[in-house]
C-alpha cells in the first residue's frame, strides 16, 4: 500500500503514542523499513517528510557519449537493452543502465516504446511465523542409502531442529514419539503435516490426532505444493 500524507501522519502518531514500528506500519500497511526511514526523518528535521510524486531522486540525464556508445553497439550486436548493458560494460567500462539503453534505441529509432510498463519482477518469499512454537512441521522421508525413515520436527519460525526420529518404519507411534520430544521445548500451538497415514486417517479417529488435541495443538494439511516449499526450505 502506498504511503499517502494522511497514512503518514497517522503513521507518525503512533509512532509518537509509544507503539513499535511493527504496530505502526499497520497503519499504513507498510514495511518496517519504511516506518524507520520516515520516523528518522521526522526526527532529524522535526517536519513530516514529503511525500507522493515529484519528491524522489532525480532522473538521469543521458550524455551524448553514453548515445554514442549505445548506437555503436547496437550496430555491433544488435541485440536487446538488456544484453546491451551487459556488453557496453564489457567494451567500454561504463554502465548504463537497460532501461536508459531502450530510451536511447527509442530515439534513435531502433526500437519501439514499451506499450505496457514492465512491472518490477518481487522475488518470492516463504511464509514463516513470527514466534517459535507457533507452528512445527512433520514431513517422514526415506533416505534410501541405508532404507531408514526419518521423521524431523521444524520450528517454522526459527527453522530449529526440535526432534528427529529415525527407524525402520513410519508409523504413528513414532510420529507421537517426535511430537513428545519436540514438546519438552514448550507449548506448540500448530503442527503441520501431509496427508500420510501416520498422520490422518480416512475413517475413525487417528491416534495422532487423538494426541494433539489432548496437547491443545491444531492439526493442519499442507497440499502438496506447499509441502515441496517446506522440503526446499530445510
Amino acid at each position: 500500500m502506498k504511503l499517502t500524507k494522511t497514512r503518514l501522519l497517522e503513521t507518525l502518531r503512533a509512532k509518537n503514542d509509544g507503539l513499535s514500528s511493527w504496530q505502526a506500519r499497520k497503519v499504513a500497511g507498510v514495511s518496517v523499513r519504511r516506518v524507520n526511514q520516515v520516523w528518522s526523518a521526522y526526527l532529524s528535521s522535526g517536519v513530516m517528510p514529503e511525500v507522493g510524486r515529484r519528491v524522489g531522486r532525480p532522473r538521469r540525464l543521458v550524455l551524448e557519449s553514453e548515445i554514442m556508445m549505445v548506437r555503436d553497439a547496437w550496430l555491433k550486436y544488435r541485440v536487446s537493452a538488456s544484453m546491451l548493458e551487459a556488453l557496453i560494460e564489457r567494451d567500454y567500462g561504463v554502465h548504463i543502465p537497460h532501461n536508459h539503453i531502450h530510451k536511447v534505441l527509442v530515439q534513435l529509432g531502433l526500437a519501439k516504446p514499451l506499450k505496457v510498463k514492465v512491472k518490477r519482477k518481487i522475488d518470492w518469499v516463504r511464509y514463516e511465523r513470527k514466534h517459535s512454537l507457533t507452528a512445527v512441521h512433520l514431513d517422514w522421508h526415506l533416505y534410501s542409502l541405508s532404507n531408514v525413515w526419518v521423521l524431523p520436527v521444524v520450528d517454522d519460525a526459527s527453522r530449529m531442529l526440535l526432534a528427529l526420529i529415525e527407524t525402520s518404519r513410519a508409523t504413528t507411534e513414532a510420529s507421537i514419539m517426535a511430537m513428545q520430544e519436540a514438546l519438552t521445548f514448550g507449548r506448540i500451538r500448530q503442527c503441520i503435516t501431509d496427508h500420510g497415514t501416520q498422520f490422518t486417517k480416512s475413517h475413525g479417529s487417528c491416534r495422532f490426532g487423538q494426541f494433539l488435541a489432548r496437547h491443545d495443538i491444531t492439526s493442519s494439511t499442507s497440499n502438496a505444493e506447499l509441502n515441496t516449499h517446506n522440503q526446499t526450505a530445510r
